[in-house]
């Protein structure tokens, strides 16, 4: 836990739910992540994703995660083309994409 919170960058120090989102996040990569075989359809993996929005945006940043958690599944290949750019087969999602300084946010079409 300690090594955790060493490595955690010094402005999110000021603000507890940041530093709260982003130990909870840092403590699955160490313990649970390793673990697990890749199968995150994304290039950034949704842990990685979570923890540069949370340290970038704050509570919109855990949405953010939140977000991209819901659509880390199977389906998200059928946007491949139309939102995602295809990389190394792995889909790209950037946090840029969908930050809440986004001029205009990608419309997905409900099926």
């Amino acid at each position: 836990m300690i090594l955790v919170l060493l490595s955690l960058p010094s402005k999110l120090f000021f603000d507890p739910f940041q530093t709260f989102g982003w130990a909870i996040i840092r403590l699955y990569q160490v313990f649970l992540s390793d673990i697990q075989p890749d199968v995150c359809n994304f290039s950034l993996s949704c842990s990685r994703f979570g923890r540069k929005a949370v340290e970038m945006y704050g509570i919109w940043g855990f949405f953010m995660a939140s977000d991209r958690l819901q659509r880390c599944n199977p389906g998200s290949w059928s946007l491949a083309g139309t939102i995602y750019d295809v990389h190394k087969g792995k889909l790209v999602d950037t946090l840029e994409l969908f930050s809440p300084k986004v001029e205009e946010v990608p419309k997905v079409l409900l099926r």
